[in-house]
């Protein structure tokens, strides 16, 4: 299980080439109608996920499930939506439901602030950093535990951004 923060629309770019092989995303199913990138998420294998539809938002974590037990990663931005502020939000607890009924470590990746100092105008280059932290064992955790580990999670990712931002500062 692969959990990143999501700070702007191109992420996608701006993360895409520190994606494992066999691995899937899992986003909403709006995206799906987005002309061609919609049709290339599905085809490509990745999750859509009614999140107005609770019945069909269970379904999609089970079969989601499924795909970790079978040696492919999920990335999933567990925000729920970007966010490109400094701290970041409340994260939604599916992903982590999943990564303990799989008994499959998460991996944390996060990304600095970039979307603020982008600017589409400009051929001047920006520095971005993308950093993957140790992975965090779910084996032997239970429902009870995913409070305690959705704060963990993403307090060791608003640390490592924070540490991230700093250096860029600096550099």
């Amino acid at each position: 299980m692969i959990i990143a923060n999501h700070p702007s629309n191109f992420d996608l770019f701006v993360m895409g080439h520190v994606v494992p092989r066999r691995t899937v995303a899992m986003g909403k199913k709006s995206l799906g109608w987005i002309p061609l990138f919609g049709q290339l998420f599905w085809l490509g294998g990745n999750v859509l996920v009614d999140r107005s539809n609770a019945y069909q938002t269970r379904k999609a974590l089970q079969l989601t499930t499924r795909i970790l037990r079978n040696d492919t990663s999920i990335w999933i931005f567990p925000e729920d939506a970007r966010n490109p502020s400094d701290r970041l939000v409340d994260f939604k607890k599916g992903a982590f439901h999943m990564a303990i009924e799989a008994g499959v470590p998460i991996v944390l990746v996060c990304v600095s602030r970039y979307a603020r100092r982008l600017s589409l105008n400009s051929w001047r280059r920006r520095t971005v950093i993308v950093r993957s932290l140790p992975p965090i064992a779910t084996v032997g955790l239970g429902k009870q535990d995913i409070p305690d580990l959705v704060e963990h999670c993403r307090s060791q990712m608003q640390h490592c951004i924070e540490r991230m931002e700093r250096e860029l500062e600096i550099g």
